[in-house]
């Protein structure tokens, strides 16, 4: 194995290490906003029905 084909074994790797971290962050972003509108949502009924508890 030549040096270029080790360079670009390297070069492939780190793209592909580069490419797993920027998937995993834009979906823990997405997952993080699905995550607080889920909760929004829970609040949202508990308030409800502590409203009607109290009526």
């Amino acid at each position: 194995m030549s040096d270029h084909d080790i360079q670009l074994l390297a070069l492939g790797a780190s793209v592909g290490m580069y490419f797993m971290l920027l998937v995993q962050i834009v979906f823990g972003v997405l997952d993080d906003r699905r995550d607080r509108k889920a909760v929004r949502a829970a609040e949202a009924r508990l308030q409800a029905a502590r409203e009607r508890a109290d009526a």
